[in-house]
């Protein structure tokens, strides 16, 4: 399984296109699967239209929060693209829908529909899967996403992704299969490949310095009613501005999404951590994902160094150990990108290998990360970043 990015790139559809047809012929490699990160606003049929003429292979992809990015640096508004691609590889791509209704039903259609591409096709004897999810963060709860692919994949399947953004707006995000923009969904795509696989998860925030625990007292999966018998967003709103970290020129959902709700958990300092992402009239706080009544939170918070630092120990962790990295797929924090500002081209490039000058890297803000896999504790997260990679020769090669 191979790699090569394209972007960002600032330009329209046409132009991306030509560029994209270029840059492919000259790849040694046949490509197999496009990835698109874009902001909202753009016209998203348009350059997916463009994408899929260029290359002739399926296309997926999101709307980010805020930013993407490959090794070559980060952008707000370019569109940024990754082909997947080599002898060694087998896609199949689909869409569970309607997934606000019921997480379930929806991802066991999706990967019904799945293994009957994938039993239809050659497959590939003794190699192994992974699959890659792009979530409507609006649509869906990240614990009971992350809890029904549970149910439905083996249990060795490395699952990973993130939920779409809408840079910063918190009004509606986007995913994509294809030529088609979809709402309420999910991308699923499964990765069979014979490299070696590696990832992780780091996010570097801490229990804000003098702030208060809060119990939850009245909460349903992810919509939070009330802390402490009080109506949940007047109580969060009160610390944040004790805090000191509220400001004139931003809007109370974007300061609660920088500054989210840690639970304490029974892993020493760790934390749970869950982000706002909508406020409703009656004051509950409606979460990515779920959390407990009788859980004890607090706010979070992170120092910019103390970010960069995650960054570059999870660079060390999952690309420090391959020989050569093929590729990396990054799945960003967007409360990590509104907190660097102009210092997230220091978070790009602690992305990149340790150990060498720069290697294929695709990455997207987004509101939501997804990580699944061996003795991971959790599989939906928020703050954080996930980081995917593989190395150029495969398992077999390689004596794993």
């Amino acid at each position: 399984m191979k790699m090569m990015t394209l972007g960002p790139f600032d330009g329209n559809a046409w132009l991306l296109g030509r560029k994209i047809e270029r840059t492919v012929a000259e790849w040694k490699e046949p490509a197999r699967l496009a990835i698109v990160a874009m902001p909202s606003g753009t016209k998203h049929e348009d350059y997916l239209a463009a994408v899929e003429d260029a290359t002739g292979v399926p296309v997926v992809g999101a709307t980010t929060g805020g930013a993407s990015f490959t090794e070559r640096g980060f952008s707000r508004s370019g569109v940024t693209c990754a082909f997947l691609g080599g002898a060694n590889i087998d896609v199949a791509c689909t869409a569970a829908r309607e997934l606000r209704s019921d997480h379930a039903k929806s991802i066991r259609a999706a990967l019904s529909d799945m293994d009957e591409a994938v039993s239809s096709g050659s497959g590939r004897s003794g190699a192994t899967s992974s699959i890659l999810v792009l979530a409507d963060a609006f649509a869906c709860d990240g614990d009971d996403l992350v809890a029904a692919l549970r149910q439905g994949v083996p249990p060795h399947t490395r699952v990973f992704g993130g939920t779409a953004g809408d840079g910063w707006t918190f009004e509606g995000a986007r995913v994509f299969l294809g030529r088609k923009v979809l709402t309420d969904a999910a991308v699923l795509v499964r990765l069979t490949h014979r490299q070696r696989v590696n990832i992780d998860v780091v996010h570097g925030f801490r229990a804000a310095e003098g702030g208060r625990d809060f119990t939850i007292t009245d909460i349903e999966r992810n919509v939070l009613r009330t802390l402490d018998g009080q109506p949940a967003a007047r109580v969060y709103e009160e610390e944040l501005s004790r805090l000191g970290f509220r400001s004139s020129g931003e809007g109370l959902l974007q300061t609660m999404a920088k500054h989210a709700l840690g639970a304490k958990t029974p892993f020493g300092e760790a934390l749970k951590i869950r982000s706002p992402i909508a406020i409703r009239g009656d004051g509950a706080v409606v979460l990515t994902g779920g959390l407990a009544r009788g859980q004890v939170v607090r706010v979070v918070n992170a120092a910019t160094d103390a970010v960069l630092q995650a960054a570059k120990s999870l660079s060390t962790k999952v690309l420090g150990p391959l020989p050569g990295v093929a590729g990396s797929l990054v799945f960003d924090c967007a409360a990590r990108f509104r907190m660097l500002g102009e210092r997230y081209r220091e978070e790009v490039r602690a992305f990149l290998s340790p150990n060498a000058a720069s290697n294929p890297m695709f990455g997207m803000a987004c509101y939501g990360q997804i990580a699944k896999f061996g003795g991971s504790v959790e599989g939906f997260y928020n703050t954080s970043a996930v980081m995917v990679a593989w190395g150029e020769a495969d398992q077999a090669a390689a004596g794993g």
